[in-house]
């Protein structure tokens, strides 16, 4: 199972559509469609915890604000991909 998520996983961020049209089609790991936002609430927790010596260290904050903004920005766009061809796949599949 370990490995199957991994494989998925990594399909979507290698080639999402050819994956996300395979994980609709099988319906078994559909719910790693949401894989980024698994990651960006993975991302800002690890975020929260390391802020405090990341400051220390590198006294910029407007760069790390930036870094931050800039993560969520692109995990939120990738998302909104996955869901776009969650749904296009899901209007167009077959019951089965």
């Amino acid at each position: 199972m370990g490995y199957s998520v991994f494989q998925v996983v990594q399909g979507l961020l290698i080639h999402p559509y050819q994956t996300m049209r395979q994980v609709v089609r099988e319906r078994v790991f559909i719910w790693l469609s949401f894989s980024p936002v698994f990651l960006w609430i993975f991302g800002l927790a690890i975020w929260r915890i390391l802020e405090v010596l990341l400051l220390r260290v590198i006294p910029h904050p407007n760069g790390w604000m930036f870094l931050a903004l800039w993560f969520t920005t692109a995990i939120g766009m990738y998302q909104a991909l996955l869901a776009y061809l969650l749904v296009r796949f899901l209007s167009v599949a077959r019951p089965e």
